[in-house]
């Protein structure tokens, strides 16, 4: 009986720090993701994207979205985390942007808001899975 119990609680320990270390392991993807798009290095970033938006839109056409982009990103921070699942993560960012009005000149406001995204695990990589710009003033 009692090694039962030890057992029982080991088991649990394990899983809790497995889930601890795929969060960390997410943290790590929003990150790099994010530098991507802040650096406009439009080709890393179209990695971090779930394998079934790849198959939706090609790596060039996502270059190229994104590089007529009337936005320009400046920072991302404050990761939160919202797990529903141990493969399934809604991650919310505060994001420093410029944003390009159309017109003469062009002018450029800067702004910050809040960012919501949808992060699935699958085969042990965290990917971004994109939908309509879910962003929030502050």
């Amino acid at each position: 009986m009692k090694n039962i119990k030890l057992l029982l609680i080991s088991t649990i320990l394990l899983l809790s720090a497995c889930t601890d270390k795929e969060k960390g392991k997410l943290d790590n993807r929003v990150k790099d993701y994010w530098t991507a798009k802040i650096n406009k290095d439009f080709k890393t970033a179209y990695q971090f994207l779930s394998p079934g938006w790849r198959k939706n839109e090609t790596e060039t056409a996502y270059i190229k979205r994104m590089g007529f982009s009337k936005v320009k990103w400046l920072e991302a921070n404050n990761i939160k985390k919202n797990c529903s699942k141990e493969s399934v993560c809604k991650v919310y960012l505060d994001i420093k942007y410029e944003y390009t009005f159309k017109g003469v000149g062009g002018e450029k406001i800067e702004m910050e808001s809040t960012q919501e995204e949808n992060w699935i695990m699958k085969e042990n990589v965290w990917y971004n899975v994109p939908t309509k710009q879910k962003m929030s003033k502050r």
